[in-house]
């Protein structure tokens, strides 16, 4: 009987991160999915953007957790769409400087935009942001909640064992024969 509880134990504690694994896997895809519809709008041509092969973008993935860890301020829309902002702004600074400064790749470029920051962060960027964090807490998060929580949790698992295998072996190969697209 103890083996069994405590098995149902680790699996309680261990729900929680398989639901922020499968935030941030979504906040990756969903990014590359916003990327690829902006820049077919803007520039007219679809391009797999970022670092892997995969269609996901690790810095939206991030900034999803970010935001999520924003859940207990959601009763306060203003003060979320502010935090919202503030966190990715920080995310997508921290991390285009880092691209910059440490491994020579300008992966986006915001020198020409508004109000940028060393063309790492703009107010367009930040504010989009923002609006999506809100989109994110109040209509995306809590459907998918509600989904996570029917499935079964070995069913939970098993889906994140495999989408976890398959970003590991994306990022080993692209990290192996990839070439980002540069600015």
């Amino acid at each position: 009987m103890k083996t069994r509880n405590a098995t149902k134990n680790q699996e309680n504690t261990l729900a929680p991160v398989y639901y922020w694994f499968l935030v941030f896997l979504t906040g990756c895809l969903v990014g590359w999915i916003y990327e690829e519809i902006f820049y077919w709008f803007t520039e007219g041509l679809l391009r797999n953007r970022g670092i892997l092969y995969g269609p996901w973008l690790p810095i939206y993935g991030v900034g999803a957790l970010g935001i999520y860890a924003m859940k207990p301020i959601k009763k306060y829309p203003v003060l979320l769409f502010l935090l919202c902002g503030l966190v990715s702004g920080i995310v997508e600074y921290i991390i285009g400087y880092i691209g910059i400064h440490f491994f020579g790749l300008r992966l986006w470029d915001y020198r020409e935009l508004l109000w940028n920051i060393d063309g790492i962060i703009c107010f367009r960027s930040v504010i989009s942001f923002a609006v999506l964090g809100l989109v994110f807490h109040y209509l995306l998060e809590p459907a998918a909640e509600r989904g996570v929580k029917r499935l079964p949790s070995g069913t939970v698992r098993a889906i994140c064992l495999v989408l976890l295998l398959v970003f590991l072996m994306d990022c080993i190969l692209s990290a192996l024969f990839r070439t980002p697209i540069t600015y």
